[in-house]
């Protein structure tokens, strides 16, 4: 905010030694300074900038701001419409990202994946980490994963470790070996003792999946009618001291691609399988997503879930 604040100011004092007199010099730096802010932020810098031009015409001390009717009023509107690009940049950026209608003791999200879909279920079981942070230009980035240890297993934990994902993901650029630094850091920084099992899961703008799998299961895919584990590489859970190769990103092909967050014994791993192959040829990730979260014999929910489905409906 002091940065755009600055910015407005320097380009008004700039304008005005320049005796430059057109709306658009005084207008175009806190317009693309607003836009590209918060929408709070964009509001105070738009009224900034009319201050500005207000007293650029009040005290002509130095030739600046035209005076003129027209003048004025396309300043004036060209300011009103930049809280709104704002907000209207910010909508549409976070609109990806929706909750689906599922039952009250799961939560499940839809969100772009390429030119596919994919869905995100979060149980709130104890560990329990899920985040999905949309990449612009279509991509998404998805950290699935459970904490061990009592400072990494609260909400202040899950949360930094969530935020730490989102800061670092939002990066178009950035790959996931350093994802997976940015949260090594992270658990190292909160708790030396403790660490996190995750998978972090990449999709392309071209619906290209790439996952890296630190400690945690491996991801399941439907092929030909089929369930079957995808072969990823592991390494060790991020924050582990127990020696280990690093965790190398491996590429993941199939229709749909299940992840699970929590543990993944043999025997849930066959239901895994067993649930998939029935939903192998259904087109609603959501939905799969909210079955895969259900416990054996109708037990409690284990999450998170998320399952991709990489292909377009124009595709199948």
């Amino acid at each position: 905010m002091r940065a755009a604040l600055a910015g407005t100011t320097g380009n008004a004092m700039l304008m005005g030694l320049a005796e430059v007199s057109t709306p658009l010099g005084w207008v175009l730096l806190p317009g693309l300074l607003g836009v590209s802010a918060r929408p709070r932020v964009a509001a105070l810098v738009s009224a900034w900038a009319g201050v500005l031009v207000v007293l650029s015409v009040v005290v002509p001390v130095i030739p600046g701001h035209r005076s003129d009717p027209q003048a004025l009023l396309a300043s004036a509107a060209s300011l009103a419409a930049v809280p709104v690009l704002a907000w209207a940049r910010r909508r549409t950026r976070t609109a990806t990202v929706a909750r689906a209608a599922g039952p009250p003791d799961v939560a499940v999200f839809t969100v772009a994946a390429g030119p596919g879909s994919a869905a995100l279920a979060i149980c709130g079981t104890a560990g329990e980490i899920g985040a999905a942070v949309p990449v612009r230009g279509g991509g998404l980035r998805v950290l699935l994963g459970t904490v061990t240890g009592a400072a990494l297993d609260t909400p202040a934990g899950r949360r930094a470790i969530e935020q730490a994902f989102h800061r670092s993901a939002a990066a178009p650029r950035g790959a996931l070996p350093h994802l997976v630094d940015a949260l090594e850091k992270v658990v190292r920084d909160l708790a030396p003792a403790g660490h996190l099992r995750a998978t972090v899961v990449e999709v392309d703008r071209a619906g290209s999946v790439r996952a890296v799998r630190c400690g945690s299961p491996d991801l399941v895919v439907a092929a030909d009618g089929r369930a079957e584990l995808a072969g990823v590489p592991a390494g060790p859970a991020i924050g582990s001291t127990e020696p280990g190769e690093p965790a190398v990103p491996g590429p993941v092909t199939g229709r749909p691609i299940a992840v699970a967050g929590t543990g993944f014994t043999d025997a849930h791993g066959q239901r895994w399988l067993r649930v998939l192959d029935q939903v192998a040829a259904g087109d609603d990730p959501a939905r799969t997503a909210e079955l895969l979260t259900r416990g054996p014999r109708g037990g409690r929910r284990t999450g998170a879930v998320l399952v991709i489905d990489p292909e377009p409906p124009a595709r199948r």
